[in-house]
């Protein structure tokens, strides 16, 4: 028996015969407790196991056919293994019994041997095929069940009247019971030949658990050879688990002959393109897909190389770098069988390499494997399930654009994945849909799938099924079926078919199996529901559950556990010892089934909760203890299973447990602890506090550990809490709270001081390191002096390293690099360009000789910011392009914060240039990478929103401007970002400039107050920048609104501020001048006050005399003082020596426009002045007050002179109709000359005409003139 070989390779049939009465007990108990470990063993070794259970299995019509004996022999001649099994009832039998021997006259044919037993019952019969006419033939196990038990039965039954029970549990006869004990005596006597014989096992549950037994030792028997072969080498191993996986679904779907013809059309095409395969979730394709590779192998395999790969159905099989290195290594093994080589037993693990390696791998491997002379076809099925490490990943980056010519590449997705299948089809992709089954197919499928397993549905029950409108789906038939094929109540049968072809969907299926888990684990002896209580659990869990974790969270006994677990299995994923659902549809009936109400979601949330904090109270104080899985493990599931129960409390312990901020830290998950942060409500000043607190508990906590320990001077507390102190400053660092990253980095030092002694201080790199961060910190924080002094004293360390570039290590010009860049940048935000370009090309010289692409990136970029400040933007486009370019190679396939920071600060420079538009396009593709990166609300998306607020000026929508801004100041305000944060103080600023654009002046004067004190404070701390980078113009409208509204004392306190520094304006001087003067007028005014740089208009228009904001000022003063000599003798002084007349001319006109003192006679006095001093090369501006001036006479009724000034209007501008019309409307009120007034009106008639639609309403108007001078004439006529 133990050299026996399964009759099928890849399927495992275990026949179990019993009569059909009284032995209900035990098919179930084998089929839902122990089937589903028989399979689930099975499947490891790549083999389906198939249950022939024949009391169900032949239907109605094939027993009144008398094909009854002839089914059942035939499925035991295809059968591996027999389980024979009774109770009191020997089953079917019967001489006299017509249908009976009809039975045996057509199955005579092919089992001649019957004609002696034609008095033997069906079950005997079997039992005869398969074990007592060749005992040994075919392993077996027998099981005979006690009579105590069906007596014990019988008389339950007898009490409660039940006939049915009383039959099932009672011998036909006294001639059955000897052919009972006969047929027992003949198996005891060949129990050597078997897996066991037994003849008196007292109940069903014992009878099950033989019977389970026996099959066990057999398949671990019949198995270990296969199991030998796939565990040879890692690269088998997962290759048989993604066989098996195939295997599971190779016979599973009607695939259609249509998909699979052209799936084998692409072995005939020369250049064939790419290929996707997509269609709904379970429409199979991972069949076509299985089907097509078996035929490949079968048919094609001296042409074709086919490397296959099942993403998320093997160990290490969702990573991108995982796909593509089990590909290449599939390839390169074919390469080497090719060459005759044989495979290494043992490989060495090999570290993670660049995705773009492994492609070039891929590659290499396929030219290698088309020079012998084959081609090679690459199947990836289930892109979408490929795991994401970061926010950052390109969509399907992985996934090779371009492989060797001839490869036939072929991948699958999900039609419910857009990103995907577009991204797909950008690539060229040729597309193939899977349609849903016809009836025919679900017909042929369902049979197929039933026969399989040895049973077989009546006509009327397979039309139920196949008519079912889901049906069309073969994940639903297919999850439908295996609810049949377990259900072991053959009489019950049509009514579970009517149970479960009422579910219109797969996830009301999916409930009906969660229904029937529930009644198969009643009977465990089990306390609560199992099934609710596991998968709620895995729902809940924000990476899945491993066994061990459900188990010991709910303390599960094994005997209860794996039968459940083996039941469900085939509905679930494990990757990598976590559980997880293996289909939205469950995924979606568990939801909907359990976790509707809101009070038990948190019940289970809460149960993940406890459980992953009690592991999180046993994990080691010291890091170097702590086992990266349980840590891992704790930090990725407890603070998001408080941050789901909205426990902000125990939330806030757990990010600040240092364990969990280092695990975090070290999965690249900042952006997640950033986000649980947030929803803490905490500010990062206090939650700076919280971690400081937390490393001076670990500091003492290591302290007595040492004591214990006898450690104490081996090393200082302190130094084996350096690398928490670095987590922490990494944390703050990126969500930009530069005071606490200040305050780390200083305990970090002072720890560093006391671990040190002063001779190896010089050469600590640590220590070096940290003053690094220190001084980039300051840079940060606005404080640029204390950043340049540090960043000075780091680079005369660094340079004394580095004697020499040429003969210097990556790692020393790296940090020369570093420091370079750190000095450049502090010169170019204090505005010494040529300093900070010197340092910055020094940087770029370090990191082009280091091969350093990152930090080249970086120097291009702030070589472009410098030429942005110096106008030099197309220079600056080229640095930044580089930059781009770098950064995508540096980071192949991802997206990552940096880039967002260039693609802002191309679209400054396209906004310098007016090209809007680009600069707007470039603003979003940053906010994109940044929110994706970071999310919504860090500090580093406001630079964003302010540029795209000047966008939003500059086409004149100021209230979406201000919206964009406030935007950013509510995101600094919620980070807590400190005060004197330079961007956040252009922020307010332009906050305040947005409400003086749409003349919100109060409220904006309201902002201000406050902004400017924030401002002096920083000026008086060292931080003049601040005020100095501010917009004078937002100071001058501020101060002229305080002014005005009486509010001189707070105006002259800013100005006094404004006048020391680099944002003052000449009129700021004015100004000051002006609040003095009314604060202390005439003899109030202080003699002895210091001077304070006040000074007089007409002061201060000789220091700056074209200051245009000090000319406006005086000229505004005089036109309210509605002074027309004074204006005319100013103006008649200063042109035209210091203005340009015309241009003066314009601008005193323009201040008129928008005086609120408008005085007629002043404007006219001003006119003609004017036009006795413009050059009569001036036509246009000539002409403007000639206009000025008639109208004003005209306002005045003064008609005579307004004639004589517009027919000098004419006189320079012949062919204009306008001031021929106001001759023309002159003349007729003033001097009642008609005909000379039709004369003139006649002129602009023509001249309007001439000039076409533009002069239609001037046109209407001389039309109208016309006709009132028509009836004037008439009126004259008739008097």
């Amino acid at each position: 028996m133990s050299n026996f070989k399964l009759k099928d390779p890849q399927t495992c049939r275990i026949f179990f015969s019993s009569p059909f009465g009284g032995m209900e007990d035990e098919r179930e108990e084998l089929t839902r407790k122990y089937f589903p470990q028989i399979q689930h063993f099975c499947s490891l070794h790549g083999v389906n196991f198939v249950a022939v259970d024949m009391r169900w299995g032949i239907t109605s019509e094939a027993s009144s056919n008398s094909q009854v004996i002839n089914i059942c022999l035939r499925e035991l001649d295809r059968s591996d293994f027999f389980a024979g099994f009774f109770g009191q009832r020997y089953g079917w039998h019967g001489r006299d019994d017509d249908n009976l021997q009809d039975n045996f006259d057509n199955a005579l044919r092919r089992y001649p041997w019957l004609e002696n037993f034609r008095d033997k019952s069906v079950t005997e019969l079997e039992f005869l095929h398969g074990h007592l006419n060749n005992p040994g033939a075919l392993p077996a196990v027998i099981c005979f069940r006690d009579k105590s038990y069906d007596d014990k039965e019988r008389e339950k039954a007898q009490e409660k009247g039940d006939k049915k029970q009383i039959f099932k549990y009672s011998a036909e006869s006294d001639k059955s019971t000897k052919l009972m004990e006969d047929l027992k005596l003949r198996c005891d006597q060949t129990k050597e030949k078997t897996y066991g014989v037994h003849l008196s096992y007292p109940d069903p549950l014992e009878g099950a658990k033989l019977m389970f037994d026996a099959i066990w030792k057999f398949l671990n028997n019949v198995l270990p050879e296969l199991q030998t072969v796939t565990t040879e080498t890692k690269r088998s191993k997962l290759l048989a688990q993604h066989d098996a996986f195939l295997a599971s679904r190779h016979k599973m779907y009607g695939v259609g002959d249509k998909n699979i013809r052209s799936l084998l059309n692409l072995l005939n095409e020369e250049c064939p393109s790419p290929l996707l395969v997509t269609g709904s979730s379970g429409i199979g394709k991972s069949t076509l897909l299985s089907v097509f590779i078996s035929r490949v192998k079968s048919e094609y395999r001296s042409q074709f190389s086919v490397a296959y790969h099942c993403v998320g159905h093997a160990e290490e099989s969702s990573g991108p770098d995982q796909i593509l290195q089990r590909l290449t290594e599939e390839l390169e093994f074919a390469s080497d069988v090719m060459e005759g080589k044989e495979e290494k037993k043992s490989q060495k693990k090999t570290e993670v390499q660049d995705v773009r390696d492994i492609i070039n791998q891929l590659a290499a491997a396929i030219s290698k494997i088309q020079s012998k002379g084959k081609q090679c076809i690459v199947i990836i099925d289930g892109v979408e399930k490929a795991s994401k490490a970061k926010r950052t990943e390109e969509v399907l980056f992985w996934l090779p654009h371009k492989l060797p010519e001839g490869t036939i590449v072929i991948v699958s997705a999900n039609s419910s994945q857009p990103e995907i299948l577009d991204e797909l089809s950008k690539r060229s992709f040729n597309k193939m849909e899977i349609q849903e089954m016809s009836e025919e197919m679900r017909q042929e499928f369902a049979k197929k799938t039933l026969m399989e397993r040895g049973k077989e549905l009546s006509p009327s029950q397979m039309k139920k099924i196949v008519e079912t409108a889901a049906a069309e789906n073969p994940r639903y038939l297919k999850v439908l079926l295996n609810e049949l094929i377990v259900f072991g109540y053959f009489r019950l049968l049509d009514q579970k078919i009517d149970s479960l072809v009422k579910c219109e969907s797969i996830d009301e299926l999916f409930e009906k199996v969660l229904e029937r888990l529930e009644d198969d684990n009643k009977e465990s002896g089990y306390e609560g529901n199992l099934v609710e209580q596991v998968t709620c659990v895995i729902f809940l869990s924000r990476q899945g559950m491993s066994e061990a974790e459900i188990v010991n969270m709910f303390n599960i006994p094994s005997h209860v556990w794996s039968p459940f677990f083996f039941s469900i299995n085939m509905y679930l994923l494990n990757q990598g010892g976590l559980i997880k659902f293996g289909f939205q549809e469950l995924k979606d009936a568990v939801e909907r089934k359990y976790l509707s109400v809101e009070t038990i979601r948190k019940k289970y949330t809460q149960l993940i909760a406890d459980y992953f904090e009690e592991q999180m109270q046993r994990l080691p104080k010291l890091k170097s203890s702590w086992k990266n899985n349980d840590l891992a493990r704790v930090s990725l599931e407890l603070p998001f299973a408080y941050q789901s129960l909205n426990d902000l409390p125990n939330l806030a312990n757990t990010l600040t447990h240092l364990s969990v901020l280092s695990c975090l830290i070290e999965k690249q998950c900042l952006t997640e602890l950033y986000d649980l942060w947030e929803s803490t409500g905490y500010g990062w000043r206090q939650i700076t506090e919280r971690y400081l607190t937390a490393v001076d508990v670990q500091v003492a906590d290591v302290y007595i550990i040492q004591q214990e320990e006898g450690t104490i001077h081996q090393q200082t507390p302190g130094s084996l809490v350096m690398d928490n102190l670095l987590d922490i400053f990494n944390l703050l660092d990126y969500v930009h709270h530069f005071d606490g990253c200040e305050k780390v980095l200083l305990r970090l030092l002072h720890m560093e001081d006391q671990n040190v002694n002063e001779v190896n201080m010089k050469e600590s790199l640590n220590r070096e390191s940290a003053m690094y961060k220190l001084a980039t910190t300051y840079h940060n924080n606005s404080k640029l002096q204390k950043s340049l002094d540090i960043h000075l004293q780091v680079l005369k360390d660094r340079e004394r390293r580095v004697p020499d570039l040429k003969n210097a290590c990556s790692e020393d010009l790296e940090r020369l690099g570093n420091s370079y860049n750190g000095i450049g940048t502090n010169y170019l935000i204090i505005g010494d360009y040529m300093k900070a370009e010197e340092y910055l090309k020094k940087s770029l010289e370090c990191s082009e000789k280091g091969q350093d692409k990152n930090n080249e990136s970086i120097c291009h970029m702030n070589l472009a910011n410098i030429y942005t400040e110096m106008g030099e933007h197309h220079k600056a486009m080229k640095c930044l392009e580089k930059a781009i370019q770098l950064t995508k190679e540096v980071y192949y396939g991802h997206q990552p914060l940096y880039l967002g920071l260039l693609y802002n600060n191309m679209g400054l420079c396209h906004r310098r240039l007016n090209r809007v538009d680009d600069a707007e396009k470039y603003y979003q593709l940053s906010l994109d990478v940044k929110r994706n990166t970071v999310g919504d609300h860090h500090p580093l998306l406001c630079q964003t929103y302010t540029c795209l607020s000047v966008i939003e000026t500059l086409r004149g929508d100021e209230e979406k401007a201000l919206q964009y801004n406030q935007l950013a100041v509510d995101i600094y305000k919620r980070n807590d970002t400190p005060e004197n944060d330079m961007v956040y103080v252009r922020c307010k600023e332009n906050v305040i400039l947005n409400l003086l654009n749409l003349d919100r002046k109060a409220e904006a004067g309201l902002l201000y107050i406050p902004f400017f004190e924030l401002l002096e404070k920083e000026m008086k701390n060292g931080n003049s920048h601040l005020i100095d980078g501010t917009l004078p113009l937002i100071h001058m409208d501020i101060l002229k609104y305080l002014i005005k509204n009486k509010q001189e004392e707070v105006a002259r306190k800013v100005l006094k501020t404004l006048v020391k520094t680099k944002a003052v304006t000449p009129l700021d001087y004015v100004l000051l001048k002006e609040v003095n003067t009314k604060l202390n007028p005439g003899d109030k005014a202080q003699e002895n006050d210091d001077y304070d740089g006040s000074m007089s208009v007409d002061e201060a228009l000789k220091e700056w005399p074209s200051d245009s904001k000090l000319l406006e000022y005086k000229i505004r003063n005089l036109i309210n003082s509605e002074d027309s000599q004074e204006l005319i003798d100013f103006f008649n002084s200063v042109c035209p020596e210091i203005y340009n007349i015309t241009s003066l001319v314009n601008f005193i006109l323009g201040m008129f426009a928008t005086t609120e003192k408008f005085s007629n006679k002043m404007f006219v006095e001003f006119n003609e002045n004017a036009l006795s001093h413009l050059p009569k090369t001036e036509v246009e501006c000539i002409k403007n007050c000639l206009r000025n001036t008639a109208e004003s006479y005209e306002r005045e009724k003064i008609l005579e002179k307004s004639l004589e000034l517009y027919k000098q209007w004419i006189e320079i501008d012949i062919d204009n109709p306008y001031p021929y019309f106001k001759v023309s409307y002159c003349l007729a009120l003033s001097t009642g000359d008609i005909d000379e007034a039709k004369k003139y009106c006649t002129e602009a008639r023509e001249r309007a005409e001439k000039s076409g639609p533009s002069q239609a309403q001037l046109l209407q108007k001389i039309l109208q003139l016309w006709g009132f001078l028509e009836e004037a004439e008439e009126s004259k006529k008739s008097d």
